[in-house]
């Protein structure tokens, strides 16, 4: 079974961007694999952080399903959180059957590289932004975490054999991940960035010297600024100013025919939402419906008509499920993210990547929310749960190898 975990774990990131639902593949995989533990006694390995985490992930099934009982909502609702429970169980097998590293890192790698040349395929043919077979949106921000996950696979290189051929192409899936986030013209994508480059260079100069580090550091940020002088200027650098513009057109004159003034106009709708029916949210539909009532009246901008999220993450949650689908959601951000702090502490050099992965894995998810409801979307739902399983159960697997 450790082979079949492993061809899994390299399939989820290999061909993640680049394949219809190519995300769900090794991830549908790992789930099926758990019903063979069905026999297989588990628990006694399973240490009390192993549990906590599989806690969370069933506790956020569980409340976010209720309250969609609660506010009747239809029955496709219920896909998305039964994506946590399939990750639970995934879990359980990465646990018993731990993948090999090597299968990880070379998805990451295949899955940059395809992500970067799919997306520079669609971009420079088609002069359009670069969507893969999601949304700009969503692919822009998988392909990110992608690059920068090969990148904290640097160290794990170092320790190899053959050093020579791991660490240039960890190189390049990185860069090429996130170049194919740009060519999407995301930019929530990007948010997270100086908070990723700072981890990264406190966790590479505990074991690289610091003058390689900081030039490294300076030859990424000098390459992201050389693409981005060199792309049209009708795409990336125009999004980034419209940005700016689009929200003091907002603040001045209630705009909201645009990007930027429909994210602020939502924001501003799901603020009053969460007001009136904090405790349990109004569901999906019956935010839809009071937000309908609000335009009548006059309350909100006819423009946001339909919408049914409201383009943060913490608060879409606390519109829809109220202050449980709130707190639930600060719990599958924070525990996890406590647990990867607590092991990059402790860890050996083996494991370490993984650990400084889980940190940058929910540290860009938490970026993606301010401004995208990133949960809303299968794609984000299967990256979140399933690359935390992932990298968890290889953390554990290099320490107790160790």
């Amino acid at each position: 079974m450790g082979s079949f975990t492993s061809f899994a774990v390299f399939l989820y990131s290999a061909i993640a961007l680049i394949v219809p639902s190519g995300f769900s593949v090794g991830a549908i995989l790992l789930s099926l694999g758990s019903f063979t533990l069905v026999n297989k006694r588990i628990r006694s390995t399973l240490s009390r952080e192993d549990r906590l985490l599989i806690a969370v992930l069933v506790i956020y099934f569980v409340v976010t399903v209720a309250m969609h009982l609660f506010h009747h909502e239809s029955l496709k609702e219920y896909d998305l959180p039964l994506r946590f429970l399939l990750a639970a169980m995934a879990l359980l097998l990465l646990r018993a059957y731990p993948p090999s590293p090597a299968s990880f890192w070379s998805g990451l790698i295949l899955g940059g590289i395809g992500s970067g040349l799919f997306a520079g395929w669609q971009y420079f043919s088609h002069n359009l932004r670069a969507t893969g077979y999601t949304n700009a949106i969503q692919y822009g921000d998988i392909s990110f975490i992608i690059g920068i996950l090969c990148l904290t696979g640097l160290t794990w290189a170092l320790q190899q054999r053959a050093v020579r051929i791991w660490l240039p192409l960890l190189i390049v899936g990185g860069v090429m991940g996130l170049l194919g986030s740009l060519f999407t013209g995301s930019r929530g994508s990007w948010v997270g960035l100086p908070a990723c480059l700072l981890i990264l260079c406190v966790y590479y100069s505990r074991s690289i010297q610091p003058r390689y580090v900081w030039g490294g550091l300076a030859a990424l940020i000098a390459a992201i600024v050389l693409v981005f002088t060199v792309l049209p200027s009708s795409d990336y650098r125009a999004r980034v100013t419209l940005a700016f513009s689009e929200a003091m057109t907002y603040m001045h004159k209630k705009d909201a025919d645009t990007s930027i003034g429909t994210r602020m106009e939502m924001w501003r709708t799901g603020a009053m939402a969460a007001a009136e029916s904090p405790w349990l949210g109004m569901g999906k539909a019956g935010f839809v419906a009071w937000e309908s009532k609000q335009i009548e009246a006059g309350k909100v901008n006819p423009l946001m008509s339909g919408n049914n999220h409201v383009y943060n993450e913490w608060l879409d949650a606390l519109v829809k499920r109220g202050i449980p689908g709130l707190l639930v959601l600060l719990a599958l951000y924070f525990v996890p993210l406590r647990l990867f702090i607590a092991h990059l502490k402790s860890a050996s050099e083996q494991a370490r990547p993984y650990a400084v992965g889980g940190i940058l894995l929910i540290v860009n998810f938490i970026g993606f929310g301010f401004s995208q409801v990133f949960m809303a979307h299968n794609s984000g739902v299967m990256s979140l749960g399933f690359t935390m399983v992932i990298l968890w159960g290889l953390l554990r697997g290099q320490e107790e190898a160790n």
